[in-house]
């Protein structure tokens, strides 16, 4: 699983996985110009996409995807986070301070005003669409032939995040930019930004999240989500053997844990 070799999916989420010590499974999230034949669309798990990531995670979902012709019974927030319809109009007002004409001024308040949101969203840039369908499944489960994977999605509980999060400053010099908090829905921390979906979200950023309390309901308190681009999975699951992981395990998983 060296630089110039192909990647190997699976061998790199078993590292990540026996490395971190996760209870729920590595997941790939992988583009197929093709309708996967297996699994189904994330509108017949759950309403939000991010929900369903964590079910296949968790193992209740082998496979689950989204297109423009499969995004039937989806949120229309996480539909636009994916890049497969524009921003609503009412929107910008739903997340901020509510508006009477739009959901009968329901309002999240995860922003001061309106105008607050629409300059974060023009941080992010635009939303690409996947070509063709945006697929998620344990890394056990990607075969060579599913397509071209994006990303690679861990959960993890507080302990955990922190040695894989030193596992990834093991091999990069960067002590500042390497990692970010972005803002936005939870399907964007899972999905949207690790995939390299948004035009401006950096291309060495790990993304830790999510920031979006409305998942509070179904996600579990004590866990948090790190996604990394494949090349950056790679390389940690390549430094492990040299890392204090392996050579101090005691350190980073002290014994009465």
């Amino acid at each position: 699983m060296k630089g110039g070799e192909m990647v190997n999916v699976p061998e790199i989420g078993r590292a990540l996985k026996k490395a971190g010590h996760l209870r729920l499974e590595p997941l790939c999230v992988y583009e197929s110009g093709e309708r996967p034949e297996r699994g189904r669309p994330f509108g017949e798990a759950d309403r939000c996409v991010a929900k369903g990531v964590l079910m296949c995670a968790e193992g209740q979902e082998p496979l689950l995807y989204i297109g423009q012709d499969a995004r039937s019974g989806v949120c229309p927030g996480g539909q636009h986070w994916l890049g497969l319809t524009e921003m609503a109009e009412g929107l910008r007002h739903f997340i901020s301070t509510g508006f009477p004409s739009f959901r009968h001024g329901e309002a999240e308040h995860l922003k001061r005003d309106p105008d607050m949101v629409m300059r974060s969203k023009t941080f992010v840039g635009r939303v690409r669409p996947p070509e063709g369908y945006l697929c998620v499944t344990p890394c056990e489960r990607y075969g060579e032939g599913d397509g071209a994977p994006r990303s690679i999605l861990l959960f993890a509980e507080g302990e955990q995040l922190r040695n894989l999060l030193a596992l990834h400053h093991f091999g990069t010099p960067d002590a500042f930019t390497s990692t970010s908090v972005p803002w936005g829905p939870s399907c964007a921390s899972f999905l949207t930004y690790p995939a390299g979906l948004a035009s401006n979200c950096p291309d060495q950023a790990l993304i830790v999240g999510p920031v979006d309390p409305t998942g509070n309901s179904w996600m579990p308190p004590n866990l948090m989500s790190l996604g990394l681009k494949v090349k950056d999975a790679r390389r940690m699951a390549d430094d492990v053997p040299a890392s204090f992981l392996s050579k101090r395990p005691q350190v980073a998983f002290p014994d009465g844990r």
